[in-house]
């Protein structure tokens, strides 16, 4: 596969005399990043701010789904910058691929949303670090360096309600560790379950969605680390005996 848009070019930007200490040492030794949005001009516009004005390295882009984990394997980055619109719609299930792909990678969101289940279900799958829009490049650098840090940057009142699911979570996955594994499935995964009850193969389940393979197997992917099966026919049997997909007739 060619990198074509990985832009894997060396050497870091000087910054400018007014830039902070500790932005100074992220130029000596700069956090790595790959940016992943569908829109080519917001991917350009975020190159220049990160690597001109704040000294980082960009070591990659993408705008869908497959070439970013793809991307994510092959750069290994350390901070993955990731808008949960690849593939033209809203999947967080890409966001367990690039966390099996770049491990020692640590992912922010950059969101115009303002959706709170959504949000608070990016954090639960792993995301370190969320950032609105509407902050400012310097906001976005310091959450970069603070998540590079081994650090979580999140808004307090979301980080309120994060925490407050979590513990719901456990109280219930002690109660019934099956019913809370299922309780993480969002609609479209338990849409993409009842097909495969079906017999549907990847294509006709994309077509009868009205979404992309890859979109299909990334929702296979999230299934499968979320119930802790192995493959098809394990979920398939997994679905039956759990109510999640009627038994054949």
């Amino acid at each position: 596969m060619s990198y074509s848009d990985a832009s894997l070019q060396h050497g870091m930007n000087q910054l400018p005399k007014t830039e902070s200490s500790a932005t100074a040492s992220t130029v000596q030794s700069p956090i790595h990043i790959l940016l992943l949005d569908q829109h080519t001009v917001v991917r350009e516009g975020l190159r220049l701010l990160l690597e001109t004005r704040f000294g980082f390295k960009v070591v990659g882009e993408a705008g869908q789904s497959q070439p970013a984990v793809e991307l994510a394997a092959a750069l290994k980055p350390d901070i993955i910058l990731l808008e949960l619109n690849l593939d033209g719609e809203l999947n967080a299930d890409i966001i367990p691929a690039l966390l099996r792909a770049a491990r020692n990678a640590h992912i922010i969101l950059l969101t115009g949303l303002s959706e709170q289940p959504l949000l608070q279900l990016a954090v639960q799958m792993g995301v370190m670090g969320v950032v609105s829009k509407n902050h400012s490049g310097a906001v976005l650098a310091k959450a970069i360096q603070k998540v590079h840090a081994g650090e979580v940057w999140i808004d307090r009142t979301m980080m309120a309600d994060v925490l407050a699911t979590l513990t719901r979570a456990r109280l219930n996955e002690q109660a019934d560790p099956e019913a809370a594994r299922i309780a993480t499935l969002s609609d479209r995964e338990r849409q993409v379950i009842t097909l495969i009850g079906e017999g549907l193969k990847n294509r006709e389940i994309a077509n009868r969605l009205s979404i992309s393979e890859v979109t299909v197997r990334h929702h296979l992917t999230s299934i499968y680390s979320k119930l802790g099966v192995a493959d098809r026919l394990e979920l398939t049997i997994y679905a039956y005996r759990n109510g999640l997909a009627a038994l054949p007739t």
